[in-house]
């Protein structure tokens, strides 16, 4: 007897760590099924038929036949996810499809590492709750129509870019645990990764680098030559490596300012400042209005928690029975006050504000004793509020928000489940209440905004495309644009190969289905393209090497401050008069595609 007494001690750890195992296998069951609803709902549904992801297939698709980025074919961003992408094409053959395969396995990663990311930091059942957040709202859902999804992103350097933070917060925690030169040059070259792809992405790594950088001075002093020496050599890689691929075709100079294209554009540009745009999506546009509209946002989420607090004190401080009636009665008001009064699709509000006051708060105390523990929480505090920075007066979890937005409001209940107890310590049946009541906080709202995209979802039945290439936007009677791109696309797909289209104002998506490549390499032809002097410079070129065919279709462009296309200097009206005096039109679809209240297109023809 005295032996078995000795013996059942032992067992009851390992039976609960059984237990704990058995739910978190039942967790990633919950996260895989909730992935394959929302993709299914989503199925072939996620992008605009003219804008954005066109260029995410026009582009790979002219690399994968030999053109030269920047030289033959433009882009925003830096040059990985563009070469990365055309050599799937190259492996696979173009299609819309092969993309999105690629891309659904960057999702799975992405959700895959930050689970991991979470749980080190704030626990397992958190880790549940946030990723469950970021596959029911961020995935595939859709709040305002396509292109912001991990299906078919505007812009693969966004999602590729999310993947390159979390592993490197995930490298720099392995690095504070274990400093040596392997987990150096691993953060080192995902921090050089972040370079050759979005402003806002190598912004957010650098944040985070110089935050771990800061922990591991405060315990350990400075780094070791040789972890430096590591670091530097990965950082160096990615930049390096495009430079030498880019100066096998341009000069030295021109090439370093390819392979630097990620974040060159930013200082030597004002398009991201200056564009009425770009100002909308950073909220400069109505500065003061925005930051009280995020303060008053901040103020009621830190409430919520202090609301949370207060109900788990008092669930600890009654009879059992008392505090499970106590909790329900809390949940229900909660679960009620999330369906009706919290307006879910503009909650981005609160996020950056939120994440900030959370980085302070978690920021190690001097003295302290840094675990793994405390150093993911903070360096995901600071990863979630770097990565808004684009969008810092204006948060919003639709959008640009489905990649900026991501961490930050999986970092909400992660906080509330996983670390509020810990500071108030409290017991079982306090953890028990603060987490009914974040489930009666969140559940209603993922519903609100499940429905929302459903619905928009839903109207997307009409088919674009064929093949690798087919999609479903909105029927025509709907919205017509669909079908006109479908239309001109097997129109010019049947033109001889090697003839060249102009699209105008924009239409990358009507080139990448007819196949047919443009003989300039800017890929729309308004605002900051067209903008001092370029439109000029743009009607030599095309003199120089003319299209055989020019396009003109609807695009309304009046959130760019454009009326009607063509009506201004600097604005399309150069282009169209070079066309008008050297093309004919030959085939008319639908309305004015000049008038942006109207949608239709023409075909012109070169005279001869």
């Amino acid at each position: 007897m005295a032996m078995r007494a000795e013996e059942t001690p032992p067992r009851e750890p390992a039976r609960s760590a059984a237990r704990e195992r058995a739910l978190e296998i039942a967790g990633f069951a919950v996260l895989a099924a909730l992935a394959v609803f929302f993709l299914a709902a989503s199925w072939r549904r996620w992008t605009d038929p003219l804008i954005d992801f066109g260029r995410e297939l026009y582009v790979p698709w002219r690399l994968s036949h030999g053109a030269v980025l920047y030289r033959d074919v433009d882009d925003f961003y830096g040059p990985l996810s563009q070469y990365a992408n055309a050599a799937l094409f190259r492996v696979f053959g173009p299609g819309l499809m092969v993309l999105v395969r690629a891309n659904l396995a960057v999702f799975g990663t992405i959700a895959g590492s930050a689970y991991a990311l979470f749980r080190r930091a704030f626990g397992a059942a958190a880790a549940f709750a946030s990723t469950a957040v970021f596959v029911s709202v961020f995935g595939f859902s859709q709040f305002y129509g396509g292109n912001h999804n991990f299906a078919t992103p505007y812009s693969h350097e966004a999602t590729h870019g999310l993947l390159v933070c979390v592993l490197l917060a995930l490298a720099l925690g392995r690095w504070l645990a274990a400093p040596g030169p392997a987990w150096a040059a691993t953060a080192g070259l995902l921090l050089g990764l972040s370079a050759v792809l979005k402003p806002e992405i190598l912004l957010a790594a650098g944040a985070v680098t110089a935050g771990a950088l800061w922990l591991g001075f405060r315990s350990a002093g400075i780094p070791k030559p040789s972890s430096v020496a590591a670091w530097a050599a990965g950082a160096a890689v990615p930049t390096a490596s495009f430079w030498a691929y880019f100066a096998e075709h341009a000069s030295a100079g021109e090439a370093l300012r390819y392979a630097c294209r990620g974040w060159l554009a930013v200082v030597a540009s004002t398009r991201f400042t200056g564009d009425v745009v770009q100002a909308g999506f950073l909220g400069i546009d109505r500065p003061w209005p925005h930051l009280l509209e995020h303060g008053m946002a901040t103020a009621v989420s830190f409430a919520l928690a202090a609301l949370f607090c207060v109900a788990a004190r008092r669930a600890e401080r009654t009879t059992k029975t008392r505090a499970v009636v106590f909790t329900l009665a809390a949940a229900a008001a909660m679960a009620w006050i999330s369906w009706t009064q919290v307006d879910w699709l503009n909650s981005g509000r609160c996020l950056l504000g939120f994440g900030l006051v959370y980085a302070v708060l978690a920021a190690p105390p001097r003295g302290a004793t840094i675990d793994r523990g405390a150093a993911a929480r903070w360096m995901v505090a600071i990863l979630s509020a770097a990565l808004m920075a684009r969008m810092f007066l204006n948060g919003r979890i639709y959008q640009f928000g489905f990649y900026q937005a991501a961490l930050a409001a999986m970092l909400v209940p992660a906080v509330l489940i996983g670390d509020l107890p810990n500071r108030l310590r409290l017991g079982q049946r306090g953890r028990l209440t603060v987490t009914l009541l974040v489930a009666a906080l969140l559940l209603p709202g993922l519903l609100r905004l499940t429905s929302r995209s459903l619905h928009i979802l839903g109207a997307k039945t009409f088919s674009v495309g064929s093949g690798a290439d087919r999609f479903l936007v909105e029927s025509p009677s709907v919205e017509a644009t669909g079908a006109i791109v479908d239309r001109l696309s097997r129109e010019l797909g049947r033109v001889p190969e090697g003839q060249k289209v102009l699209v105008l104002p924009e239409g990358e998506m009507i080139n990448y289905l007819s196949r047919k490549a443009c003989p300039v390499a800017p890929f729309f032809f308004f605002s900051a393209a067209t903008a001092d002097g370029q439109e000029a410079a743009l009607v030599r070129q095309l003199d120089s090497d003319p299209p055989d065919w020019v396009v003109v279709v609807s695009r309304d462009l009046r959130e760019y401050g454009i009326g009607r296309y063509g009506t201004e200097q600097g604005q399309g009206l150069e282009l169209l008069q070079w066309v008008s005096s050297r093309y004919r039109p030959v085939e008319r679809m639908g309305g004015d595609p000049l008038d942006p209240r109207q949608r239709g297109a023409v075909i012109l023809a070169r005279k001869r």
